[in-house]
């Protein structure tokens, strides 16, 4: 009778690990009941989107919240919203309202995520170019809004991406410099279309005098080489065109690849943005 309550529990056991890896490795993480999952249909995108979002544990209605968008929500906004209720509940940094974008496919990412002036794939020779302008209309029109009429927040913006993603947050600043106050480019595709982020990030910063923005880049010491050049070039574009009051931080991550980059660093980009609302403040 043992041995038959200890296989079945050894049975029962085996299968919730499968479900949690499974989730895990699928970016189709389980939330505890305190995480809001919604859908909100964009006229801008012609389609439903849904959106997660991490309220800090303390919520208070009568108290404003920062909020950081964080693109490839499922798979990159848990991880982010963990850091800030962890750094939070140490004092280090002021809790926020995390917002998690899935994505609606492979295609959706590919469109969402490339600037209008890039191929989506790189691959396919009559590739359609990306959509990115459309994507960033989308949230400022549609998605701003109905978290700011729905939960407590401040001015205070930003927005994370991983990879392409990343590659979204450092266009946003080029398309639109006011649309957030902050941003983070985890492991950003910078070498797509042989760098071209990088001529078009040289051109914005030459023509202004002043900057008022944060960005933070993070890129894995153990990723490609590919990913690395295009890293090292934005880099020497930041440092070669100074702009005023732009504070922006450029580092390699220590041990980390292209897969775990945006976990490890996430949380010293974190401290760094809340040092510069410090100075600012």
């Amino acid at each position: 009778m043992k041995k038959i309550i200890l296989f079945s529990f050894t049975v029962l056991l085996t299968a919730l690990i499968s479900i949690i890896l499974f989730s895990y490795l699928t970016g189709n993480p389980t939330y505890p009941k305190s995480v809001i999952q919604t859908k909100l249909y964009s006229k801008i995108l012609d389609e439903e989107r849904e959106i997660i979002i991490h309220l800090p544990r303390d919520y208070d209605k009568n108290k404003k919240y920062m909020v950081m968008y964080v693109l490839d929500g499922s798979s990159q906004d848990k991880h982010i919203a963990n850091k800030f209720d962890i750094l939070a509940t140490t004092g280090y940094v002021e809790n926020a309202i995390v917002v998690g974008i899935p994505n609606v496919s492979g295609k959706g990412r590919q469109r969402d995520y490339t600037p209008p002036y890039m191929k989506m794939d790189i691959d396919e020779k009559d590739s359609p170019l990306g959509e990115g302008d459309n994507f960033l209309t989308f949230m400022e029109k549609e998605l701003f809004p109905f978290i700011e009429k729905n939960y407590s927040v401040s001015e205070n913006r930003t927005i994370a991406g991983n990879s392409r993603g990343g590659l979204l947050v450092m266009y946003s600043l080029l398309f639109k410099p006011d649309l957030f106050q902050g941003r983070f480019c985890f492991s950003p595709a910078i070498w797509r279309d042989d760098n071209l982020i990088v001529k078009k990030a040289s051109e914005f910063l030459t023509k202004q005098d002043s900057l008022n923005s944060f960005l933070y880049i993070s890129m894995g010491d153990q990723e490609n080489n590919k990913m690395k050049k295009g890293f090292n070039e934005i880099t020497k574009t930041l440092k070669e065109k100074a702009v005023k009051q732009f504070i922006w931080h450029s580092e390699y991550t220590k041990n980390a690849n292209h897969q775990n980059n945006a976990e490890i660093s996430a949380s010293v980009g974190i401290r760094k943005w809340t040092e510069y609302l410090k100075l600012k403040n």
